[in-house]
């Protein structure tokens, strides 16, 4: 601290050399973080709230704005108004509510299907047995494949004309598959694919579950529990701070779900416009007046849910078991 007695000369007074001689090298090793949040996390938010309360055209360069060209005009609440009016046309506010619906479909549906499928994986991972080291590298090798590559990847097996899946059903006898080509079969299709993706989780529960004293089963052995009472009463209850941890991520990242969809607008449309992919059609695709200043008004909106739900989470934790509570 600054008032530290270590640094305070006779008179009281701040000896700033003194300072700077023993913390300047702390301060250069930590000083590449602070840059980076103030750069690209606090000066973008900053940023972007001021384009939500105004009408901002990214067309006029702020040096025009010497010339009488305004950049910024302000609105007030009107751009959050905006994306959120009902038009006869069928306007934002039916874009931005059906997005919002398929974005917590896909983030409830998914957060459940991946909990309950990656734990099970590793309840097997976690065996002893000869060869298991083999089958979680196998699990997680689908994790090494960047998310858009992998998108555009299944994206082309999945394909209803030509598509290697489709390929090998024709070839037993049966009818092609839509997968994103149908607006019922594109959240089926999602779950699927997801399926290659739970290596991640199945190490985070590796990892927890091989920190469960062993003489906990030991003693529950000796008392005639089977797999299961063990697995229920042991296993899962020793686990939750990983199940925390893994719902809290899993609830952000669905909600901030981008890499993963927008590569499969141009098939599967409105089923995989979330509502991050909403913000970025707004910024750059779409030809809307104001389209940025919408796309960080529906931004903060995101950050609100998103805040709002975390809150909520953290709140009603109390089921979730630490080990310093023992």
């Amino acid at each position: 601290m600054l008032t530290h007695k270590r640094y305070r000369r006779a008179d009281g007074s701040f000896d700033i050399k003194a300072f700077l001689k023993k913390n300047a090298g702390c301060w250069l090793y930590v000083m590449p973080v602070i840059l980076g949040i103030l750069l690209f996390t606090i000066v973008p938010m900053v940023t972007s709230i001021t384009f939500a309360f105004h009408d901002y055209d990214p067309t006029v360069p702020p040096w025009m704005q010497a010339r009488g060209v305004k950049q910024l005009s302000n609105p007030g609440l009107q751009n959050f108004k905006k994306i959120f009016t009902l038009n006869e046309d069928g306007g934002m506010f039916n874009t931005v509510l059906y997005s919002l619906y398929v974005t917590f479909r896909y983030t409830v549906v998914s957060l459940a299907f991946n909990i309950l499928g990656s734990y099970c994986i590793a309840l097997f991972l976690n065996q002893k047995t000869k060869g298991i080291q083999v089958f979680r590298i196998i699990y997680y090798l689908p994790n090494l494949i960047p998310g858009v590559a992998g998108t555009l990847l299944w994206k082309d097996i999945t394909a209803v004309d030509g598509g290697y899946l489709n390929i090998i059903l024709e070839t037993f006898g049966l009818n092609p598959y839509p997968f994103y080509s149908s607006a019922s079969t594109v959240l089926p299709t999602m779950l699927f694919i997801g399926v290659f993706g739970w290596g991640g989780s199945c190490i985070m529960w590796l990892a927890q579950m091989q920190n469960v004293p062993k003489e906990m089963y030991e003693s529950a052995e000796l008392d005639g529990a089977t797999y299961f009472q063990k697995t229920f009463r042991i296993t899962i209850p020793m686990t939750t701070a990983m199940l925390f941890y893994v719902v809290v991520t899993s609830i952000i990242g669905g909600l901030q779900a981008f890499g993963n969809v927008y590569p499969l607008l141009d098939v599967a449309g409105r089923e995989v416009q979330f509502i991050v992919v909403l913000i970025y059609q707004y910024a750059y695709d779409f030809k809307v007046d104001n389209g940025m200043s919408l796309a960080c008004a529906l931004s903060w909106v995101l950050f609100v849910i998103i805040a709002i739900l975390t809150a909520f989470i953290f709140k009603t934790s109390k089921w979730v078991y630490y080990g310093e509570e023992m």
